[in-house]
């Protein structure tokens, strides 16, 4: 078959390089003839039906076919995204198959080997036939569930309302800095605090001669967070930083060198590049993480009301563990912030330098 195609394929190339030739003429026919094989030729030819999902066999492994079928419910279980590769990317659905391919050639070693016979397996599979069979349901009620968690804009308007907090971004700056570390105490390698203030005060004379700030950075800095970028963290909370730090941050006048600035870390020269005061990010701006945050909790909302709805129907009980079992409380942690540029979230300090 693959053969007979290749030579068809070859002599469709061959005839498609020919010269168009002249058509013969043609006998003359009479109009009944005519009719009769235009009427033939306009006839719709009956077409064989298409085999079904599991009749196709993409593969087979120790005699047992891998189908259509099979790859179609694979394929189901996948989340969106993971889908679209296989769609968008060429031979991905190939490349899918083979993997099931050889994930069962695996799964047929491990029967020869008596593997599925251990309690372990067979707990194993009763668990997974529950996951399973909760996909099945929620793809089974998915369009319903889809038109619940739509969200409007309006939906999103007040969520943005509700949650202002969320979309203060609190005043920024832009700093570069070259750090002069000192050695800590009990460590044996680092700069005393004598050859640390004979380095910085090397460093501002090269600064009064013209050098440039950011290639003294890279030359000398010991933070290496920013040392390769010259020196610059931007668009920083100051809050975040050391105290010392964060008040040169907020106070030294933007484009010039200050004093060097002494943390537990060492000597810092600070340049201010700019800073942005605090603000309440507008909706506009803050659309699309609000939307983000309204879908959250929509999605939170009907899964509640989905459990409640079958806890009615269904029996269920969660086991309460004894005081003696139960773990102690933790404090609560902080708040997580939507995004760096609409909500407060703690900017990245220098490293070994600024926090």
């Amino acid at each position: 078959m693959l053969r007979a195609s290749l030579i068809s394929m070859i002599a469709l190339g061959v005839v498609a390089q020919e010269p168009a030739k002249a058509p013969a003429p043609a006998p003359a026919q009479t109009q009944a003839q005519a009719a009769a094989a235009s009427a033939q030729a306009a006839a719709p030819k009956p077409q064989a039906p298409a085999p079904k999902p599991e009749e196709v066999v993409l593969a087979k492994v120790g005699g047992e076919p891998i189908t259509e079928a099979d790859f179609q419910a694979a394929f189901r279980l996948l989340n969106q995204q993971e889908q679209m590769q296989i769609l968008m990317i060429q031979g991905g659905k190939e490349e899918f198959v083979k993997r099931m391919a050889e994930s069962k050639l695996l799964a047929v070693k491990a029967k020869r080997m008596g593997l599925d016979q251990t309690p372990a397996f067979r707990q194993a599979v009763e668990r997974t036939k529950d996951d399973l069979l909760a996909r099945e349901y929620l793809a089974k009620e998915s369009e319903v569930l889809q038109k619940k968690l739509a969200v409007s804009d309006d939906d999103v308007k007040a969520f943005y309302e509700k949650h202002k907090d969320r979309f203060k971004q609190p005043e920024l700056a832009s700093v570069r800095h070259i750090l002069v570390s000192v050695k800590r105490e009990g460590e044996e390698k680092g700069l005393s605090e004598a050859a640390a203030k004979a380095k910085i005060a090397k460093i501002q004379a090269e600064l009064k001669k013209g050098a440039k700030f950011e290639a003294l950075a890279k030359k000398y800095s010991d933070d290496p967070g920013s040392k390769e970028n010259g020196g610059l963290y931007e668009d920083a909370d100051p809050s975040t930083w050391v105290p010392e730090f964060g008040a040169a941050a907020r106070t030294q006048p933007i484009g010039k060198v200050g004093a060097p600035v002494k943390t537990q870390f060492g000597y810092h020269l600070v340049k201010v590049e700019s800073r942005k005061a605090a603000r309440e990010v507008p909706f506009e701006e803050a659309k699309q993480v609000a939307e983000q945050g309204a879908q959250r909790e929509r999605q939170a909302v009907i899964w509640n009301e989905l459990m409640d709805s079958l806890r009615k129907e269904i029996p269920f009980e969660l086991a309460k563990p004894s005081p003696s079992e139960a773990p102690a409380p933790k404090a609560p942690a902080a708040p997580k912030a939507e995004d760096p540029k609409t909500a407060p979230q703690a900017a990245e300090a220098p490293k070994g330098g600024a926090r």
